[in-house]
């Protein structure tokens, strides 16, 4: 899977370190400081990428996540070059550092079709560049490490050839160290390669693929109308021995290799897009060309070593294809109280246990006995998972009494054909309908949901039918003030900010129990019938970001 080829004279890829390089860049315009959805220190990433049935989802899609060029700039280029330039400018605008200018007979014209997907903020603008053409960078770059073996480097580009060539490349100039050298290329097999020049002795290093399964930018099949694919290469001085050169193509790593010597400290030359001489194409079964032809988007360098996720997710985010992974997104957040996949196996004795898989201990009771291992919600995972099938008569409850805080959160995924009734409430009793709960959030007998709170009593209800068949995600949400929030498939449909609440003891509880007489607005049956899938509670109020990031990471 993987294949690397050294001479005197010839130098490998590598990834970059946050800590170890420092960049220093001529004329460097400032970066952008568009901020990233995140749900915590994990870091964890989601976008709509799938159809709903909330024609809402479309506006919180583009309020609350960033598209591909936010996510690039979160990273943390030293250069990007976008490549949006109008049709005949010889300058090639920079969203970091230096500007550059076309070179030949190259100009900024619109590929016929660009890379990045729409539901990524594209299409914007590419640029083809024909045979033998690039654009360099106005003013020189440095890249310093704290010393030799340290610099981390990260290099990515969007690419559409059927032949091949240079496709980024730092080449130096004048007194520059001619060692270091770092050039992304596509060889004449298809194969993303990084090449690089290491010193004591100087050598050449190239890391391309050698196995025919491995990814590639072109084929014998697609030359003649290739598509778009994203290519990087990252330098990780600090990486696992054998693996601090790195290649991905289209968000997967596709080959890597340590060191064949020593990585210079300093990096210094002008960068250049598009055709260059290419020192490490020393296999002769697999050359390079120094020409480039073909097309070239959203190009940037990285003085960190971009972690693998952060590859995919760029890949991913810039094809319209990101999907996460419910559990994480919940798992991720520090103010989870539970969280119960309800992905229970029956049996003897354990089929009325209820697991957490918040780390938090918290696990809870099945009272009667459900429909256990029903098929579950969308949880961004293949296959989905599991869930739990109620039938009117049974639901599940806490094993402990607690303090609920003045400002919190639940949430839970359901899908009901016709049944109506209790998703989740709060209240003083585990079992039975003889006492009234405190809130609870319910179909109605219209199969409207609805949050409802007693003590002022409040009530806010979504304006449409949810007996659909179909896999809906019901939050509610309490601030500290008082202010209760109903969201439906990551969307706020209602909220309401009338008067304050405060903290009240008592059990959760899912599927039904509780007496509602009192309630303005009621729940349509006493028991919910219907599946329950991936039930949580927070000790706070969840933003709409994170509302939004919990919806989309189901796709």
């Amino acid at each position: 899977m993987r294949e690397h080829h050294a001479s005197r004279g010839r130098a490998g890829g590598a990834r970059l370190r946050r800590s170890a390089a420092r960049a220093v860049l001529a004329g460097c315009a400032a970066l952008l400081t568009a901020a990233l959805a995140t749900a915590g220190p994990g870091e964890v990433w989601a976008a709509f990428a799938g159809p709903t049935a909330n024609t809402g989802n479309a506006l919180a899609t583009s309020g609350l996540f960033p598209d591909y060029r936010t996510a690039v700039q979160a990273s943390g280029p030293v250069v990007h070059h976008s490549f949006d330039d109008p049709y005949g400018s010889s300058a090639a605008a920079a969203l970091a550092g230096t500007a550059g200018t076309y070179n030949g007979a190259a100009a900024a014209s619109n590929a016929s079709t660009t890379a990045i997907a729409s539901s990524a903020g594209g299409p914007r603008g590419a640029v083809r560049f024909p045979a033998g053409t690039h654009a360099a960078a106005d003013a020189p770059t440095s890249l310093d490490g704290a010393a030799v073996n340290t610099l981390a480097l990260t290099m990515e580009a969007w690419v559409r050839t059927g032949s091949g060539g240079a496709v980024l490349s730092l080449l130096p100039e004048g007194s520059d160290p001619a060692t270091g050298r770092p050039q992304l290329y596509v060889n004449t097999l298809g194969e993303a390669c990084i090449g690089l020049v290491l010193e004591s002795p100087r050598t050449l290093q190239e890391v391309c693929g050698s196995d025919a399964e491995d990814p590639k930018v072109w084929t014998a099949a697609d030359q003649a109308s290739p598509a778009w694919h994203h290519v990087a290469a990252v330098i990780d001085p600090g990486g696992a021995p054998g693996t601090q050169i790195n290649v991905y193509v289209d968000g997967r790593l596709a080959y890597d290799h340590g060191f064949s010597a020593t990585w210079p400290q300093r990096l210094a030359g002008r960068l250049r897009v598009g055709s260059a001489p290419i020192l490490t194409d020393t296999a002769a079964a697999r050359p390079a060309p120094d020409t480039w032809s073909g097309a070239v988007d959203e190009v940037a360098v990285y003085t960190e070593a971009l972690s693998a996720a952060e590859i995919k997710k760029h890949h991913d985010l810039g094809t319209g294809t990101v999907t996460g992974d419910y559990a994480a997104t919940v798992t991720a957040l520090s103010s989870r109280h539970l969280y119960w996949p309800l992905d229970g196996v029956p049996g003897a004795g354990s089929a009325r246990a209820v697991a957490d898989a918040s780390g938090k201990g918290r696990a809870g009771t099945h009272h009667s006995y459900p429909d256990l291992q029903a098929a579950g919600a969308r949880t961004g995972t293949s296959p989905s998972g599991l869930a739990v099938g109620l039938s009117g008569v049974n639901d599940i409850s806490t094993g402990a009494s607690r303090t609920t805080p003045a400002a919190f959160s639940t949430e839970v995924w359901f899908n009901s054909s016709g049944g109506t009734g209790p998703l989740v409430s709060f209240g003083s009793t585990q079992t039975g309908v003889a006492t009234a709960p405190y809130g609870a959030v319910y179909l109605t007998g219209n199969g409207n949901l609805a949050f409802s709170i007693r003590t002022p009593q409040r009530t806010v209800v979504s304006a449409r039918d949810h007996r659909d068949g179909t896999w809906h995600l019901a939050t509610a949400t309490m601030s500290e003030g008082g202010r209760m929030r109903l969201y439906v498939d990551g969307v706020l449909v209602g909220e309401d900010a009338s008067a304050p609440t405060g903290p009240i003891v008592g059990f959760w509880r899912w599927g039904g129990g509780g007496d509602y007489s009192s309630f303005s607005t009621r729940p349509g049956a006493a028991f919910f019938s219907g599946r329950l899938d991936e039930a949580s509670v927070y000790d706070g109020e969840l933003t709409p970001e994170d509302v939004a990031i919990h919806w989309g990471a189901s796709f």
